[in-house]
């Protein structure tokens, strides 16, 4: 059975299509590759998948149930956007916490979690330092560890994503897993 039904999905803008039926199916676990020229509509399907951006008709099932018609923050869906959209007057313990914040876990577990997935980007050591004091490839981890904090059924990249989350998102998917047993 798939964990990430896409059924039928279709999008469009001002009458132009970006897609129409896309169907696929994605096991738990499974990590899945979108490729297409630039401007096909790859990331606009994520963002359809995270609740950011509308689609015009089809279902997104997760685990089995609907999740069109609920919002962003409902879905438990992270995404890692091509700029890393990082707060810069916010630190990197504070950038990885805001989505605990916003779903008003306690400060011990925010912070437990926090913890854990700093530790699994190996920046436990740079969680007081702000954006414009990291190197290009820690931003990345930042990025990348903003949407595990909160517990998430899945997390989607963009493209520019893929360089960097090679084996190195896996390895923390994998060590995510098993962290967020613990985590309620």
């Amino acid at each position: 059975m798939s964990f990430v039904s896409v059924q039928h999905l279709q999008k469009g803008y001002s009458g132009t299509p970006v897609f129409s039926d896309i169907s696929c199916d994605i096991a738990k676990g499974e990590f899945v590759t979108l490729l297409g020229p630039s401007g096909c509509g790859k990331s606009t399907l994520l963002r359809c998948i995270a609740g950011l951006t509308s689609v015009d008709s089809g279902k997104i099932l997760l685990d089995g149930q609907d999740i069109v018609p609920l919002s962003p923050q409902k879905r438990h869906i992270g995404m890692v956007f091509q700029s890393y959209a990082l707060f810069p007057n916010m630190t990197v313990e504070q950038n990885v916490a805001f989505g605990l914040r916003m779903q008003k876990v306690n400060a011990d577990d925010s912070h437990r979690r926090v913890q854990d997935v700093l530790q699994l980007v190996e920046l436990r050591d740079f969680a007081g330092r702000y954006p414009h004091q990291l190197s290009g490839g820690q931003c990345q981890r930042v990025a990348l560890a903003c949407p595990w904090s909160p517990v998430r059924a899945c997390c989607c990249w963009t493209s520019r994503c893929r360089h960097w989350m090679r084996g190195f998102a896996s390895t923390c998917a994998n060590r995510s897993a098993r962290s967020s047993a613990n985590w309620g």
